[in-house]
């Protein structure tokens, strides 16, 4: 976590040159704290593009495991604050290490989604959010993020220059659905109200 802000700092001259990244609702993030940001997934540049407009606040990530199998790749994202999760099961040790990381005091993002969209539109979320947004209760914050994938969407060799924007919007209320019984269909009633609330972001990006 410690090292984003270098990479920051060392690929912003390219960024704002290559790209036109912008935001919006950035007031929405908390200052303090844990919380957990819950982006669309539209391009490997998404989780950049989270850190590079979270202000102040360092956002670690949870990326699949296949990813950290580059050396190169693995690298950046590991000194961009990410670990790996095993997908298709319950990966316990990476649980354990959101958790830890949110009692720590650091926030994290999570893709609902679970993986990139092959066509740019959203796709439904992953119940494994819901469980681990109930058992964490700190503060949900929506984010949508246009733009990604028009530059660089799944399959793509290079990124093309182009505008991105990541709209982020006040945290999804979620107290009613805590107070009911942990099971998979409150997950799944989490995780649906996560999407709903990143999908009304979109109008306003167009």
């Amino acid at each position: 976590m410690k090292s984003f802000p270098k990479v920051r700092i060392t690929t912003g001259w390219l960024t704002s040159r290559y790209f036109g990244i912008h935001s919006l609702g950035t007031h929405h993030i908390p200052e303090t704290g844990p919380f957990v940001v819950l982006a669309n997934h539209a391009s490997f540049l998404d989780p950049y593009m989270i850190g590079y407009t979270s202000e102040k606040r360092e956002v670690g990530f949870m990326a699949k495991d296949e990813l950290f199998r580059n050396p190169v790749f693995g690298w950046i994202i590991r000194n961009c604050g990410a670990f790996p999760v095993k997908r298709g099961k319950q990966d316990g040790e990476a649980i354990q290490r959101f958790h830890d990381f949110l009692n720590s005091g650091k926030p994290l993002c999570l893709y609902p989604e679970g993986t990139r969209t092959l066509d740019g539109q959203l796709q439904p979320a992953k119940k494994g959010v819901g469980m681990l947004l109930y058992n964490a209760r700190v503060p949900a914050i929506p984010a949508y993020i246009d733009g990604t994938f028009k530059s660089f969407p799944k399959g793509a060799f290079f990124p093309k220059p182009g505008r991105i924007t990541v709209y982020y919007g006040p945290a999804v209320p979620l107290d009613d659905l805590y107070a009911l019984s942990p099971e998979k269909p409150t997950y799944r009633e989490i995780a649906d109200r996560v999407m709903k609330h990143i999908a009304d972001l979109k109008p306003i990006a167009g």
